[in-house]
């Protein structure tokens, strides 16, 4: 059976700030509406494996805002264990010890533990202090098993710093890095920054990007029987990427600077405030003084559609030039007919609008937010998007509930084929990759598309998947508020360095279907953000490719604005 997608929304309707007439159908969207509180599990029997509609878990609030694959072990996925390990069951398994306890794996030699203490260090309480490890390597054996199932090592650092853990077991040991923020003495769910495991005849790893100065655990662990390990710990002078949000703030003024080989940004200007906060937390308004407002570029919105009749986006909807309205002939032989504004592929037809749906009596519209927060128009309304003379090209892959992951490849290569600079993907979910929707976003690299991400909203170490890819191509986005924090359910950059930043995500006033206007939170809506910064970027210096966009965007990004 065909693999099945489905949206999972924390983009949160909060509040409605305008109703003008309305018109259509506006009860399809189905949504799956987790718990405010990410640490309880997902239970797998409150899913229809085949059909997912709503499902409604908790009356406070609605935190997460991704497509998710039907029919996927990961829908089973604990957020209380989210952290514990990055260790798939089947690397969990034990293997048999043929060495004698406390025998050095690397050199056959029986040793007693190198720190020489008494105290074994089985809880962060009694954990073994290490010392200082900024610009240090230290090195450390002994063995954990039976009546030492757990050996803690405590050690500080002073600076922002990259770190790099390393184990090797002949036999297999698991190791966890852990900050006990709430000093309680015990290695909450929460804390658990890392983990991996070493296999026989492999090692295990952990790799932490822009580590902020204070006092760390490592735990190094077995399942049963006696473990031989050596523990490598470095940690070195941060390299500007961090674990938590990545690059740092997107900066319109500063990479439409560097678009323009400029060493002189902008001139400040003052905050519009009201709903448009969030514009100037990017500092959108300085470039649009400087004329720079995304005109002649195309952002292609890859989502539930797009009301295009909206007052507010109406005179920034994208139409296809090569195409005669009504005729029935597919005039520019792109294989769609009458696409004179985007397509439908969950209709497969030429009305990609957003139907929208009725949630707690407050409309949600998941696109047309979207396509605000990227080029609402610059007209008095209630907001003004980051570039509000850029074009939107609705391509509508996400129905009320259900849809496929080949709708999705076929929506983001429709958009590349069909002239988008910049692809707008607020959506995802925790799976592994899926190699028809890896193959699009790469083609849509290669003809010349921007592809933006939202990282997603599980409070996880690294971003849900499509985002992942942007280790290759695109940029992945994490979400934060008006004082700069971290969303609190944001994932975040994670272990490997790849291109993320991160962009107003809480909070959020957008236009919604049928004239109305709604505030919603998420990395959704961060997203946006993001895209929209990089149609400015690219009205400035159309001569761009997609990986001078997206190094632009993570070198002029500013990690000093951001507060975990």
């Amino acid at each position: 059976m065909e693999s099945t997608i489905g949206i999972l929304t924390s983009d949160r309707p909060q509040q409605q700030l305008a109703e003008l007439p309305t018109f259509g159908n506006s009860d399809r969207l189905n949504l799956f509406t987790p718990s405010s509180q990410v640490n309880g599990s997902f239970s797998t029997s409150s899913f229809d494996a085949d059909n997912l509609t709503a499902i409604d878990l908790s009356e406070q609030q609605q935190i997460a805002d991704f497509i998710v694959p039907q029919n996927s072990n990961i829908l089973s996925y604990a957020g209380s264990d989210r952290a514990a390990s990055s260790i798939s069951l089947t690397q969990q398994q034990p293997n048999s010890d043929a060495m004698t306890a406390g025998t050095d794996p690397l050199t056959g030699i029986r040793t007693a533990s190198q720190l020489n203490l008494s105290d074994p260090g089985d809880s962060l309480s009694t954990a073994r202090n290490i010392g200082v490890a900024d610009n240090n390597r230290l090195t450390f054996n002994d063995f954990v098993g039976v009546d030492d199932n757990n050996d803690y090592y405590r050690f500080t650092i002073n600076s922002n710093s990259d770190l790099s853990l390393r184990i090797d077991a002949l036999n297999g040991a698991g190791i966890e890095l852990i900050q006990d923020k709430n000093r309680n003495g015990k290695a909450d769910y929460d804390e658990y920054l890392g983990g991996d495991y070493a296999s026989a005849g492999a090692s295990g790893e952990i790799n932490l990007f822009g580590l902020t100065p204070g006092d760390y655990y490592v735990e190094v662990y077995s399942y049963f029987g006696y473990k031989n390990y050596n523990l490598n710990l470095a940690a070195t002078p941060a390299t500007g990427f961090s674990s938590n949000y990545g690059y740092g703030l997107v900066d319109a003024n500063a990479a439409v600077a560097r678009a323009f080989n400029s060493p002189v940004k902008f001139p400040e200007v003052p905050n519009l405030g009201r709903n448009d906060w969030a514009r100037d937390i990017v500092n959108a308004p300085e470039v649009w003084q400087g004329g720079i407002t995304g005109n002649g570029i195309v952002v292609a919105v890859v989502d539930s559609g797009v009301d295009y009749t909206h007052l507010d986006l109406d005179a920034n909807i994208w139409q296809n030039a090569d195409e005669i309205p009504n005729n029935r002939i597919d005039d520019d032989r792109n294989g769609f007919i009458d696409d004179i504004r985007g397509w439908d592929f969950v209709s497969y037809d030429n009305n990609p609008i957003d139907e929208g749906v009725v949630i707690d009596g407050k409309l949600f519209g998941h696109g047309t937010h979207v396509a605000g927060a990227i080029a609402a128009e610059r007209n008095g309304f209630h907001i003004t998007g980051v570039a509000p003379n850029a074009k939107i090209m609705p391509v509508r892959v996400l129905p009320t509930n259900g849809g496929s992951w080949i709708d999705l490849a076929a929506g983001i290569r429709y958009a590349a084929d069909n002239g988008a600079n910049v692809i707008n993907l607020s959506l995802g979910n925790y799976r592994s990759p899926v190699s028809i929707v890896d193959d699009a976003i790469q083609y849509a690299n290669n003809k010349g598309s921007v592809v933006i991400m939202a990282a997603g909203n599980y409070d996880l170490p690294q971003p849900d998947y499509p985002a992942t890819n942007a280790d290759r191509f695109g940029i992945a986005v994490g979400g934060i508020d008006r004082n700069n924090r971290m969303y609190e359910y944001s994932n975040r950059a994670g272990f490997r360095t790849l291109d993320y930043v991160v962009a107003p995500g809480v909070d959020i006033v957008s236009t919604t279907p049928y004239n109305t206007y709604n505030t919603y939170s998420g990395t959704s809506m961060a997203t946006p953000h993001v895209a929209g910064v990089a149609a400015l970027v690219l009205n400035a210096n159309p001569k761009l490719t997609p990986a001078q966009v997206e190094q632009i965007l993570i070198s002029t990004a500013n990690p000093n604005r951001v507060t975990v």
